[in-house]
């Protein structure tokens, strides 16, 4: 049974495509270039590849050719399924993220809130940020504006994102401190600079791109 490939990183990918390719030429396959990655995908090791040379005999390159094309249909068809459950999962996200068809002031459950915004900037986290949860257990729900505090997730999220150059660390923590529900994200990026931390809180100051200072957090509390 065919496992995926745990390569350590791209040019470990690369290196065994070629290595692949090599091997496909050196028995006379045509397209040797376009199997070989296929291949490679397959995670198929040197003894399944001299396995199936043995086999097919003359018809190698005729049985590979077919074996490729089932392992793209086959990969084709795993990206349509991953697909559909993430559109559907993005469709229900965005009716929550912005509560949809529901009363603007409501209570709200502050996990599901975080949650729900980290599923709709799944596409810029996804692209090297380290996401770490520590939710507090038996938080109880707040009375607030849901479409305008997700809002606020994102704004901090985003900024947190674009700070470490997307790529670095996002912790999401939530607590409870006495009355309030306390909520913090915060990012190993660089931190604010020096000579604007004193007009932060300025209107239209542009601070995207900034991250909190290191060994702090930006917080949002509201009343339980």
């Amino acid at each position: 049974m065919l496992k995926p490939p745990q390569y350590k990183d791209e040019f470990a990918r690369v290196e065994r495509e070629e290595a692949i390719q090599s091997w496909l030429e050196g028995r006379g396959v045509a397209d040797a270039w376009k199997l070989a990655p296929l291949l490679a995908d397959a995670n198929l090791t040197d003894a399944q590849c001299e396995s199936f040379a043995e086999a097919a005999g003359t018809s190698l390159g005729a049985e590979l050719t077919r074996f490729a094309t089932l392992l793209e249909m086959e990969r084709i068809a795993a990206e349509l399924e991953n697909s559909t459950a993430r559109i559907s999962d993005l469709i229900k996200a965005i009716k929550e993220y912005s509560y949809m068809d529901q009363a603007p002031l409501q209570e709200v459950d502050i996990k599901s809130s975080l949650e729900t915004t980290l599923i709709i900037m799944h596409h810029k986290l996804k692209r090297g940020i380290l996401v770490t949860r520590e939710y507090a257990p038996d938080l109880p729900k707040v009375m607030a504006y849901g479409s305008e505090l997700n809002q606020v997730w994102t704004n901090l999220i985003d900024n947190a994102v674009d700070a470490m150059k997307e790529k670095g660390k996002l912790l999401v923590r939530t607590a409870r401190e006495n009355d309030y529900v306390l909520v913090e994200i915060a990012d190993d990026g660089p931190g604010i600079p020096p000579e604007v931390q004193s007009r932060i809180f300025e209107p239209f100051l542009r601070r995207r791109a900034w991250a909190r200072e290191p060994g702090s957090a930006w917080t949002w509390c509201t009343a339980s």
